[in-house]
């Protein structure tokens, strides 16, 4: 019989980090489980641990089975979401973009996407999302 449950839901007594490493895209799965964080896209590139000499390959060849479904998924990854971007500046002066998320989750996913190549940039007067889609390939 349980008599006791006991919750960190908020991340108070571990840091609730969480880091985009691994996904499946099709039916395959992608990412190395001893993977190193780093940027690759732009200063601000958070919470992403991700390598994977196959998807390269699958994903820098336009005519690859699941291709496609890589790009169906990166792009649900940098669409689907609620993160505010804000501007930013690095020690030499240069602009880069940083997200604030909700959660680390969505902020894991939203730069794993970005990481990809699929950079959300802002969102226009009318909330429209503003975005750039770098491909390998194309």
């Amino acid at each position: 019989m349980v008599h006791y449950i006991f919750s960190d839901k908020t991340g108070t007594l571990t840091q609730n980090v969480m880091e985009f490493k691994m996904f499946s895209a099709g039916n395959y799965s992608y990412g190395l489980k001893n993977s190193k964080p780093k940027e690759k896209y732009a200063p601000g590139v958070t919470n992403v641990c991700f390598e994977d000499p196959t998807f390269d390959s699958h994903y820098k060849n336009k005519s690859h089975e699941n291709y496609q479904n890589i790009c169906d998924l990166i792009d649900c990854l940098g669409i689907c979401h609620t993160v505010i971007a804000q501007k930013k500046q690095d020690a030499s002066g240069a602009e880069y973009v940083a997200y604030n998320a909700s959660s680390p989750d969505e902020l894991a996913l939203v730069n794993g996407a970005r990481y990809l190549g699929f950079a959300f940039r802002e969102r226009d007067e009318e909330g429209d999302m503003i975005i750039d889609v770098e491909r390998p390939g194309q």
